[in-house]
């Protein structure tokens, strides 16, 4: 991160138009992610790509602060995503604007993450080293952001012998339908010495149904090897999670519970099955050098009618402070005609795909 001291910049510019300057500073920062990967089976055929963001999607943002006084201070972030080998840009990231106090904790409005990445993904390795391609099938409980909440309010409280809470709102912006398409949740987070859990729970009421509210039309598994648009009446998403570290060694375990209902094909109107997931994951991180790093899940999720079997491991090697060298796999089993998805790749054709990769990743 690259950081600028506008207070001592603007002193150096503008002495001779001002005599105080308030505390205020500004980061630069990103991640550069590229690599290569082989997919065993993408619609009945072995794929060979160059990737981008295998671990963590290519951003760069700023972010800022200001000392307001009193152990307060007004806070700012603003990210954009893109794809280091096709320059594409993406608009899933955060911004936000809002207040910081050491007591009082923080309030913040804009386009934000929500409670799940806040309080639970830490607990998942899609959430932590793995990074996007060991997300739980569909991103279903959006562990691995897949979506942000916009016209977004949240607070996250300062801890309190390590018991920390939070809550979000995002707004429909929609008049007569306060309702459509908002979002609501509340988590907890509580941290002792090696031990760390914490849970979270989001609703959405009619989510895709207009353009402006708080989120997009949801990606669900459809018939065959599909995945379809679809406007949801409601999703709920509950999760709970802990780690324990042992030395080098931490352990954690997560599980989340997925529910769609009031689904409806969101090109002809089509009603479409309501869909649960379960999600079982643990994992495992193994710092084995100050370098060398290892990691390794395994997660079974349940759609009723389908299951899902993951397992995955990863290596990354530091080779400076800024950058590292990755390589990792990721295998995937589904039954009961469901397709295989590993997260950011197209469906197999038939119920198993490997993905294998490396990749170089920056940050700055």
């Amino acid at each position: 991160m690259n950081q600028l001291h506008y207070c001592s910049l603007a002193g150096a510019l503008l002495a001779p138009l001002s005599s105080t300057c308030s505390a205020q500073s500004v980061t630069l920062y990103g991640a550069l992610d590229a690599g290569l990967a082989y997919v065993s089976n993408v619609d009945g055929h072995a794929q060979y790509r160059a990737t981008s963001g295998l671990i963590d999607g290519s951003f760069w943002g700023l972010q800022g602060t200001e000392d307001l006084g009193g152990g307060a201070r007004a806070l700012f972030r603003m990210e954009r995503g893109y794809s280091v080998t096709s320059g594409e840009g993406f608009n899933e990231h955060p911004m936000y604007v809002g207040f910081q106090s050491e007591t009082l904790g923080t309030l913040t409005l804009g386009h934000q993450y929500d409670l799940i990445h806040d309080y639970f993904a830490p607990f998942t390795l899609t959430g932590g080293a793995g990074g996007t391609a060991f997300a739980h099938p569909f991103d279903n409980d959006n562990a691995n952001n897949s979506y942000l909440a916009a016209n977004s309010v949240k607070y996250a409280s300062a801890s309190l012998n390590g018991f920390s809470f939070g809550g979000m709102y995002a707004f429909s912006n929609t008049a007569g339908r306060f309702a459509q398409n908002r979002a609501y949740g509340i988590a907890a987070n509580y941290g002792n010495g090696p031990f760390n859990a914490g849970v979270a729970w989001m609703r959405n009421n009619g989510r895709g149904l207009n353009e402006v509210g708080a989120y997009s039309p949801a990606a669900l598994p459809g018939s065959g090897q599909t995945v379809i648009d679809a406007s949801v009446q409601k999703q709920d998403v509950i999760a709970a999670g802990a780690s324990y570290a042992l030395g080098d060694v931490t352990l954690a375990g997560a599980w989340s519970r997925s529910i769609y209902t009031g689904v409806a094909d969101a090109d002809n109107g089509g009603a479409l099955p309501s869909i649960g997931f379960s999600n079982y994951e643990i994992s495992a991180v193994w710092q084995a050098s100050p370098a060398l790093s290892l990691a390794g899940m395994y997660v079974f999720s349940d759609a009723s009618s389908a299951h899902w079997h993951q397992g995955a491991l990863q290596a990354v090697y530091q080779l400076s402070k800024r950058t590292d060298v990755y390589a990792e796999t990721i295998y995937q089993h589904a039954s009961s005609g469901a397709p295989a998805v590993i997260n950011t790749n197209d469906p197999s054709s038939s119920q198993n795909q490997l993905l294998a990769g490396t990749g170089i990743r920056h940050r700055f």
